[in-house]
């Protein structure tokens, strides 16, 4: 048996080939959990679902009434909602100089508001032994050039995450951070391909290389296990670049 056996997960953000949704859908199917991913993009949700062998919902995180009715359709398919890992959030990279109303309110609302309502409507049907897990960032806590709106944003989320730990932790729900870095995705292969970045990174990195989406997702699996008794708490995947700093532009000469 799985650590996850017979647990329903739900996962908002899911969409992407070879992106930490992906990974954790495959992770949490491979432990034996029954596994709903929530997107906006529904056709290419129902892409990824099918290779996790997962199934798919059409969800906005930051429409309340749609997380709402997504939560509501995991209960009425499966009777219970064990897990919620939310991988869904907003990028934004501006100079603190270039920061429009529109970027700071766009990813606070991606980055905050929509998990917040993830969360309010999670717990409402979860019981005793549950699991929230918002992936948050190395920004966070770390700082480079551009990262303002998306680190604060980031950091905003991982304070709301210990908020409702406290909140909920007398009804036994427990809710985490993981915070990656720079992770190998397809995403950021264009970033790691540019003269002297991957290496940079690396340098940064006290365990020598990235972290990978499956790091992440193995991060999720223990976050979400019976195992698990940490709560409030931020779980690093990143090889130790805390312990030193974030890459500058001009690191990469």
């Amino acid at each position: 048996m799985g650590q996850l056996q017979d647990k329903v997960a739900l996962i908002i953000g899911a969409s992407t080939h070879g992106g930490i949704g992906e990974a954790t859908a495959l992770h949490y199917v491979r432990e034996g959990a029954r596994v709903v991913l929530g997107a906006r993009r529904l056709k290419e949700a129902q892409d990824v679902a099918a290779a996790a062998g997962a199934e798919a919902i059409a969800c906005d995180i930051t429409v309340e009434s749609q997380v709402e009715l997504l939560t509501r359709a995991v209960m009425t398919r499966h009777g219970r909602l064990d897990v919620l890992v939310i991988v869904a959030g907003g990028y934004a990279s501006q100079l603190v100089d270039q920061l429009t109303r529109e970027t700071l309110l766009g990813t606070f609302e991606a980055n905050v508001i929509g998990p917040a309502f993830a969360i309010k409507h999670a717990a409402r049907v979860m019981v005793r032994g549950a699991s929230i897990i918002y992936v948050s960032s190395a920004t966070a806590q770390l700082t480079t050039p551009g990262v303002s709106a998306y680190g604060c944003t980031k950091a905003a989320g991982e304070r709301l995450v210990e908020v409702a730990a406290f909140e909920y932790g007398p009804r036994g729900i427990r809710l985490n951070s993981v915070q990656p870095g720079l992770l190998e995705t397809p995403l950021s292969q264009a970033l790691l391909q540019r003269p002297g970045v991957r290496r940079a990174y690396e340098r940064e990195t006290p365990l020598g290389r990235l972290a990978n989406v499956d790091d992440v997702a193995a991060a999720a699996v223990w976050l979400a296990s019976d195992g698990c008794h940490t709560t409030g708490d931020r779980i690093r995947v990143a090889g130790g670049i805390h312990l030193r700093r974030h890459p500058l532009p001009e690191d990469f000469a």
